[in-house]
């Protein structure tokens, strides 16, 4: 049986729409669903959102020029199109109240480019499903050296499709024996501007690593804030292993505000966090 990593387990059965809106960190999470067994179980499941990861490739056994397909560098080849994902996630939910939503990961911005039909057939206002572009758009910590996407295509081609949510973040370089960051003013700042340049006017949400994170709130309060009229929040995230002060996360995610924060962690480190639960209310 193929099993699905599910991280941010807060709840695994969101009770309403308005209860999500409450707290985002119910939102739960399939990662890597990049072929078509991953994405039929995804679906049989009670995740909320299914993230996958465009390359240009091929399909296993076909041939023909590169076409966006689901699969995770260094890997070029799937059996599963974005054509294909996409069709069948929609199809999906034309049939079962509980939708599903999609974040779709771009490694390159060719990727990117050669998926702009296939991304507006989607992001029509017709089309319900929540529908998240997500790129590393900026250089981040630590001294990372892995290429972002092209920023300004980005943006500008992410523009075209106001439907969709624009997830914009930063490449990192921490975990293992680095265990010590934080994003910078300067990172978060060429980030704010970028996205006022560019004149979005859309919702975005911003992914942010944990361990860095928990370091950053006040630059990360500044950015929440100065781009609060496009509906934003940020989305923790955090590979197995790396080091998250947890009581410094806690504090930033409350002062956030569950309800402008999604949450994409291990279980483990998600259990620490001691959250309110998915029923409580403000005061």
């Amino acid at each position: 049986m193929i099993r699905i990593l599910v991280l941010a387990v807060t709840a695994l059965v969101v009770k309403s729409e308005e209860e999500v809106m409450r707290n985002l960190t119910t939102v739960t999470w399939a990662h890597a669903v990049n072929n078509k067994t991953y994405l039929d179980a995804a679906l049989a499941s009670d995740i909320c959102m299914l993230e996958a990861d465009i390359v240009l490739g091929t399909i296993i056994g076909k041939e023909g020029p590169p076409i966006p397909v689901m699969a995770h560098p260094p890997a070029t080849s799937s059996d599963l199109s974005l054509a294909d994902f996409l069709s069948t996630v929609a199809k999906y939910n034309n049939v079962n109240s509980k939708q599903k939503g999609v974040k779709l990961d771009f490694k390159s911005i060719e990727a990117y480019e050669k998926s702009q039909e296939l991304i507006a057939q989607y992001s029509k206002p017709q089309i319900t499903f929540p529908l998240w572009l997500n790129a590393d758009i900026l250089p981040g910590p630590v001294d990372s050296t892995t290429k972002p996407v092209d920023p300004v295509k980005f943006l500008e081609l992410g523009a075209k499709h106001p439907r969709a949510v624009l997830s914009v973040g930063w490449t990192t370089n921490y975990g293992g024996s680095i265990t010590e960051g934080e994003y910078s003013g300067e990172q978060i700042g060429t980030m704010l501007r970028m996205i006022n340049e560019h004149r979005i006017n859309q919702t975005v949400t911003f992914p942010v690593r944990a361990g860095l994170a928990a370091n950053s709130q006040p630059v990360i309060l500044d950015l929440l804030r100065e781009t609060s009229s496009l509906n934003c929040s940020m989305t923790v995230w955090s590979s197995e292993g790396d080091h998250v002060e947890v009581n410094r996360l806690r504090a930033l995610i409350l002062t956030v505000g569950l309800e402008r924060t999604y949450l994409d962690v291990p279980q483990d480190l998600a259990a620490k966090l001691h959250l309110p639960p998915p029923d409580a209310k403000k005061n």
